[in-house]
């Protein structure tokens, strides 16, 4: 173990994610005791990194630290007791530093995988996939016959909450911003699709307020379109907050004018670190049921390797591949 390096990228300074990752080389440290470690084998690129690299989190993220939300990687060391076999593969969550050749992290952090799930799915199984089927089974006030819309419903997310809803016995309103958006949902289960950007999108969802509101929506936007979402919420409505790809926050006015709605910014983080380790293990092994039966599944664009961290950043930022970027370590 002393003769092994490692190689993880690195933020020494807050910024845009081009300008301050930096790939670095150095000796493997020992292994703090009643620690495990997991030699890494894929992690991803998501916006919650890019988000957390640029500064949004600087009130309880300090500088410097080793990105990555989402990984997967096979035990290398780990205590007898923690019943984690050499070679078992685990998701390492709880926390960054998934952008690494080696993470080290506690037993309590590294959730068992099983074989009928491959590297490259189970790599994307924790951040969307869970928060998707904790916003619908535990974030949701669930009754029958109930009435959602998923706002930005053509991204990864939105997509897998339509997919879990329809198992689930409900058929949903999506909305999109393009038109080429609104013919992706082949063998979905959808009431309508509205796009944003039509000239009858407000004439439309006014058709809905009519026609009974929605019971809940689930918004990654915020902004000023959470004001026209809330005049369709019924009496007493849910809105669920998980978001805020616009860069401006739900403005006061939403609370001002509906009072009544049941309003929940949904973190996974706080949702993860609430829990103790069998009830997420349950989570993690039903979402891995999910993507056995195909109800939720990761497109994925390609892979490079850590040493081309660049290259892979550059491809989530600027590229124009369709699918998840993966970085093979």
């Amino acid at each position: 173990m002393k003769n092994k390096a490692l190689t993880r990228a690195i933020v020494r300074e807050f910024g845009l994610i081009q300008d301050v990752v930096q790939l670095e080389n150095m000796p493997l440290p020992e292994l703090a005791e009643g620690d495990a470690r997991v030699k890494m084998v894929y992690a991803t690129i998501n916006p919650s990194d890019i988000i957390t690299i640029s500064g949004a989190y600087r009130s309880r993220i300090s500088v410097p630290f080793v990105p990555g939300f989402e990984g997967v990687g096979v035990i290398e060391q780990a205590p007898a007791n923690s019943h984690l076999p050499v070679g078992q593969r685990v998701l390492p969550i709880g926390s960054m530093g998934n952008w690494q050749t080696f993470k080290d992290t506690k037993p309590e952090w590294c959730f068992t995988l099983p074989d009928f799930v491959s590297d490259r799915q189970a790599v994307n199984s924790y951040v969307n996939p869970m928060t998707a089927l904790l916003m619908l089974t535990e974030a949701l006030d669930a009754k029958p016959g109930q009435r959602i819309l998923v706002n930005a419903a053509n991204s990864a997310i939105g997509k897998m909450l339509i997919r879990i809803a329809n198992q689930l016995g409900m058929t949903p309103i999506a909305v999109v911003r393009k038109r080429e958006n609104i013919d992706i949902f082949e063998g979905y289960q959808l009431e309508t699709v509205l796009n944003s950007s039509d000239a009858a999108y407000l004439q439309e969802l006014q058709r809905i307020k009519r026609s009974g509101g929605v019971h809940a929506i689930f918004d990654c936007i915020g902004g000023d379109e959470s004001l026209t979402f809330a005049e369709i919420l019924i009496p007493g409505g849910q809105f669920i907050h998980y978001g805020l790809l616009s860069g401006k926050p739900v403005p006061p006015q939403f609370w001002r004018s509906r009072p009544d709605i049941r309003f929940m910014n949904f973190h996974l983080r706080q949702w993860i670190h609430s829990q103790e380790k069998p009830v997420v293990q349950k989570r993690i092994d039903q979402v891995m049921e999910l993507i056995r039966d195909g109800v939720v599944h990761t497109e994925i664009a390609t892979a490079f390797s850590l040493n081309n961290i660049s290259d892979a950043i550059e491809a989530a930022v600027f590229g124009e591949l369709k699918g998840k970027i993966l970085i093979e370590i």
